[in-house]
């Protein structure tokens, strides 16, 4: 910034008009500013200290179950009800899934009356058996009764034992209508749902997969 006072000049001359010279060109000039002083910096300190961190990894990975079972209806019938919650966690032994009792019942009931009534008919047949034999040692009855008579009780002691087996077989066959779980494990969904009729063809209802060791 200049300033100019008052100057009285009566006859500009060599020396005042390079000295007009003088002042204009210092004028011109801008005088340097002074630097600005930077502002100072918040900064924060942190004491340092040694020590042991843990370190976490993550990974991805798919898990398999080291037991997968089949639940598999082994006798024929309507599906009745789905006794497990799909997904769930299953206990050994416990049931899953229930087929339609009444026609095994039925079968198991009727198998138990042929036993009963081959059981009565050998009875029979040994207590005359009991009666021939001394008869026949007495030379009182001929020798064909007696063969008779021994014939009769073992074959239906052998009847007898097939009815057993029929009771058997009505009996695991009722048995085989509750499906359980074979050991503790994750249940699948179930594949087929309540009034599917079961038969060789079309048995498979659902998964269990164990979990303890997977």
């Amino acid at each position: 910034m200049c300033v100019f006072g008052s100057l009285s000049v009566r006859r500009p001359g060599t020396a005042a008009l390079a000295y007009l010279l003088f002042v204009l060109a210092a004028c011109g000039r801008e005088q340097p500013k002074e630097p600005s002083q930077p502002a100072p910096v918040e900064a924060t300190v942190l004491a340092v200290e040694v020590k042991d961190t843990p370190v976490a990894f993550e990974f991805l990975g798919q898990t398999q179950s080291s037991r997968e079972v089949e639940i598999r209806a082994r006798v024929d019938g309507f599906l009745d009800k789905r006794l497990y919650t799909e997904g769930d966690l299953v206990h050994a032994r416990q049931a899953m899934f229930q087929i339609d009792r009444k026609p095994f019942e039925a079968q198991f009931r009727t198998a138990r009356g042929q036993l009963a009534q081959q059981q009565a008919a050998l009875e029979v047949a040994e207590a005359y058996l009991a009666r021939v034999k001394p008869l026949a040692e007495q030379n009182a009855a001929s020798r064909k009764d007696l063969d008779d008579a021994i014939g009769s009780v073992q074959k239906l002691r052998a009847l007898v034992m097939s009815a057993q087996g029929e009771v058997q077989t009505a009996e695991l066959n009722l048995s085989y209508t509750t499906l359980s779980a074979p050991f503790t494990g994750l249940s699948s969904f179930a594949k087929l749902q309540e009034g599917t009729y079961l038969s060789t063809s079309n048995n498979l209802l659902t998964y269990v997969a164990q979990i303890d060791p997977i």
